[in-house]
């Protein structure tokens, strides 16, 4: 038996109360979490300041310029 389902045998048998203050909790996990494939929030503000700061140190890209656009001027400056 999967962990899914034994998970939702035991929710089925809590009482209404504790139902809604485990899905209240999940929620909120969820809403905070990040999705699969993605960065949490803190992890993208880094990530974009780290770019930010490379553009500046060569002078590259401009802001709001296609990330290819980018990468095609690092490769053009390498040659």
């Amino acid at each position: 038996m999967s962990t899914l389902v034994q998970i939702e045998s035991e929710v089925v048998g809590l009482p209404p109360q504790e139902q809604w203050t485990l899905l209240t909790w999940l929620q909120g996990r969820l809403t905070t979490a990040a999705t699969p494939g993605q960065p949490d929030l803190r992890s993208r503000q880094e990530w974009l300041a780290e770019l930010a700061e490379l553009r500046a140190k060569t002078r590259t890209g401009l802001q709001g310029a296609l990330s290819q656009d980018i990468l095609n001027e690092l490769r053009e400056e390498r040659c």
